[in-house]
């Protein structure tokens, strides 16, 4: 599945903020001026609060933030266990203006996103890596944007992330009373360790509609159709059982995916609709809900298999006011 998770504006999430602002840190961490980016700066003397909600957007930051270059530092430490190398955290986050301290964006009521404390993630933005990784749940991170770091003109930017909880990076739902109930679909086995999928090559004809059994029934938020999803996915061809797509990659050590549901095939955007998170789905997917629409792809007339684990669930940003945008 090679579409990426995009919203239509830049303020809609303050996760896409700090996207942005990671692979645009990365960048400039190669620039001779920015050579000690990478490095932790000291800590500024300021104090920050927030009530962030549904009901509620106030931030208040005491002292002067003003620093010459991105910096990450825990501003409130939690009390649960640390953060670990390779935990998948569900975060929240807010985008402030730091020169008005008005909260710009945030999700803190929409169920968030999720995070991976991985070497890539390193890479991209160390300051934001090392000041994550020990950091007890239930922590607050501050991170830092100088001005002109999204762009030319981009007021100075605090990202406030809540670091909520660490979420496991497989389906941990009950098995289902209705596990292989359409016998026309292949077995799916588990690696011991890392609970990664394995499909069986498919046998007999592929059936002609959309087929959808839940294998592990979770007990988390239902998925929506214009949710923000984390998953771990592997999928195979029914004519020949030979894998093309998956997250968990070859040695089953792979990242999880995030995708917005609406943007992919229909035959997904319809299996995953009302799905619970911790569920894990097996689904037989015609030609015509998959690529079949896309001409010259080579999965074009396929039947595809998927085993999809649901790790994360967002809510869809509520649709706009339009007099709010007159």
């Amino acid at each position: 599945m090679s579409t990426k998770y995009s919203r239509s504006k830049l303020a809609t999430t303050a996760g896409i903020v700090l996207t942005a602002a990671l692979a645009l840190t990365a960048c400039e961490s190669d620039e001779e001026e920015n050579q000690g980016a990478a490095d932790q700066v000291e800590e500024p003397d300021v104090e920050i609060s927030y009530d962030i909600s549904e009901d509620a957007e106030e931030v208040e930051i005491a002292g002067e933030l003003e620093l010459n270059q991105p910096a990450a530092w825990v501003m409130n430490e939690g009390d649960g266990e640390p953060v670990e190398e390779g935990d998948l955290m569900q975060i929240l986050t807010a985008n402030v203006d730091v020169d008005s301290q008005e909260v710009l964006s945030h999700d803190f009521d929409l169920g968030g996103s999720t995070l991976q404390l991985n070497e890539e993630f390193a890479s991209t933005n160390p300051q934001a890596y090392e000041a994550m990784t020990g950091a007890p749940i239930g922590s607050d991170i501050a991170f830092y944007l100088p001005a002109d770091t999204l762009g030319e003109g981009t007021p100075a930017y605090l990202n406030i992330i809540s670091l909520e909880d660490v979420v496991p990076t497989y389906a941990t739902g009950e098995e289902s009373d209705d596990a292989q109930l359409h016998e026309a679909l292949p077995t799916v086995s588990l690696e011991d360790d890392t609970k990664a999928p394995t499909i069986e090559t498919p046998e007999g004809t592929p059936p002609e509609d959309l087929t959808v059994d839940v294998l592990k029934q979770g007990d988390g938020p239902e998925v929506q159709a214009e949710s923000y999803v984390t998953i771990h996915y592997r999928g195979i061809s029914w004519s020949d059982g030979e894998e093309f797509d998956s997250s968990w990659g070859e040695d089953n050590t792979g990242a999880p995916a995030q995708f917005e549901l609406q943007q992919l095939i229909s035959g997904w955007q319809e299996g995953l609709e009302g799905q619970k998170v911790g569920s894990q789905v097996l689904m037989s997917v015609p030609p015509e809900q998959a690529y079949g629409e896309s001409e010259g792809h080579e999965l074009a007339d396929e039947t595809l298999v998927f085993v999809v684990d649901i790790l994360h669930s967002a809510d869809p940003m509520p649709a706009e006011d339009p007099e709010a945008t007159e």
